[in-house]
């Protein structure tokens, strides 16, 4: 019995022990599950939040997106619009040397040390480093463009030219460009086949370019009048040095391209300049009979001599299987006004017919002593001015071209030719009394050369000028050697690089 009480006392306390255990563990499970419910929710609510943030980066980043978009299309438009090109003329030329003791006038690097050459000279230089800068923006185009070599920084261009916006047929441009006479003269020199220019066009147009306005009018390329253009303008004369005179050179060529094939080419056009020279003294000469006539008529000091030329050109270009074949050739004759010694156009900023070999000559200043008091009376010398020698004149070129098939190679022959002074013989320079000179002397040139385009950029030319002289029959000091054909024949190696 009182195991029995003890065993009733010791049964109730498991009872409840196992009562409360299985309560505390449904409690338990309850409270589990409410923890994981929340944080479920916590986890939901920061999954959305996430998510929202993450699309509110998004829309952002693609904003940001958008905006870097179009500042970098903005920059490549402005890049477009802004071109900046150049080449480089590194070269090597021989020249002869001839019996007064000098090279060919044709070298163009490099410069003699009297006494430093006995049979040939020859010199390194940078022919040509040219460097432009064009930007062109709703039909105006504005462009910078120097020539930096080891003899200084130089201007080559200097212009602005406006296209009409309306029907595109008419464009004015202004400032410092090519003369617009002739095909040579508006062709590049990098990609010209021959190292310089033909000598009549040296000689009438120096450093090809002038100050001034010109005109140009020619349809779209979707017209078939594109075919034709005309370019006309009014310039200063001096070359790209300022202008000092109220007289103003008129230079236009009317121009004809056609495509005939797939692969033939044709092109022609007709120049003309009407311009004038100033006369900075009385002395006026022109050829009559074989020698020079002066007129020194008190009016002609500050008047102006007729500077006039006239063109016709010419281009053909045929592709066939043994390559591209070139042909040019132009024609030019006129009047000329120069000096006693040379026949070149002006090139400076001084009066035309003058230049800074002769500007400073002035008459002897004269001193008149009286010999009754000792008095001295001085009389300074005044500026004499140039004589003026007005020539008729013609030269021209024929330029030939050929591809070797389909390579890199190409060879090439040139002839050009220019006579200062159609009225007078070989035979009638330096005779006594005829103010003849070296500057009536013709000159023609017989170009062979050879080029190999590496690539787009790099091309390598060699060419070896032959050049012949008119022959004069009598002996003169300032007509020495010219009584056979000078030894003056030039060899040029040039390496191009254009960017």
């Amino acid at each position: 019995m009182v195991l029995a009480k003890s065993c009733n006392i010791v049964a109730v306390p498991l009872h409840r022990k196992l009562k409360e255990k299985k309560s505390y563990h449904k409690l338990n499970s309850k409270n589990q599950k409410m923890k994981l419910k929340s944080l479920a929710i916590i986890a939901l609510g920061l999954i959305s939040s996430a998510i929202a943030f993450s699309q509110e980066e998004k829309v952002d980043t693609l904003n940001v997106l958008d905006q870097r978009v179009t500042i970098i299309e903005d920059q490549v438009l402005t890049s477009k619009k802004l071109k900046i090109s150049g080449y480089l003329q590194a070269q090597w030329q021989s020249s002869q040397i001839d019996s007064v003791g000098k090279g060919s006038q044709d070298m163009k690097v490099g410069t003699a040390k009297s006494g430093s050459e006995t049979t040939d000279m020859n010199r390194f230089g940078i022919r040509r480093g040219r460097i432009k800068m064009a930007y062109e923006d709703f039909g105006c185009t504005g462009v910078l463009q120097f020539d930096l070599t080891e003899k200084g920084l130089a201007l080559k261009d200097a212009y602005l030219n406006i296209l009409d916006p309306w029907i595109g047929y008419v464009s004015v441009k202004g400032g410092v460009f090519d003369r617009p006479f002739g095909y040579e003269i508006s062709y590049s020199s990098s990609r010209r086949e021959s190292p310089e220019r033909s000598r009549i066009f040296q000689t009438l147009f120096p450093d090809e370019r002038d100050l001034g306005a010109m005109l140009t009018l020619q349809a779209p390329k979707t017209s078939p009048w594109n075919v034709l253009k005309l370019e006309a303008g009014l310039f200063a004369g001096n070359g790209i040095y300022q202008d000092n005179d109220s007289k103003k050179d008129f230079m236009g060529h009317l121009s004809y391209n056609k495509t005939l094939t797939s692969n033939m080419k044709i092109g022609a056009g007709a120049s003309l300049y009407d311009g004038s020279v100033a006369q900075t003294n009385v002395n006026v000469y022109t050829v009559d009979n074989g020698a020079f006539v002066l007129n020194s008529n008190t009016t002609n000091k500050n008047s102006f001599a007729k500077r006039q030329y006239f063109g016709l050109d010419g281009q053909f270009v045929l592709s066939s299987a043994l390559g591209l074949t070139t042909i040019r050739a132009e024609y030019i004759w006129g009047q000329q006004p120069g000096r006693s010694d040379n026949s070149s156009s002006p090139k400076s900023g001084l009066l035309p017919g003058m230049d800074a070999s002769n500007a400073a000559l002035v008459s002897a200043t004269t001193y008149t002593a009286n010999i009754t008091t000792g008095a001295v009376t001085v009389t300074p010398g005044a500026a004499i001015g140039t004589d003026t020698y007005i020539r008729k004149m013609a030269g021209g070129y024929v330029h030939f071209i050929q591809d070797i098939a389909d390579t890199k190679h190409s060879v090439v022959v040139k002839y050009d030719w220019y006579d200062p002074n159609t009225n007078i013989a070989a035979n009638q320079i330096g005779v006594s009394g005829s103010k003849t000179g070296k500057a009536d002397v013709a000159y023609s040139t017989l170009g062979l050369g050879y080029m190999y385009r590496m690539n787009n950029n790099i091309r390598i030319m060699a060419y070896y000028d032959i050049v012949s002289n008119e022959k004069v029959n009598v002996v003169s000091t300032a007509l020495k050697g010219l009584t056979k054909n000078l030894a003056d024949n030039l060899v040029t190696v040039r390496v191009q690089y254009k960017f």
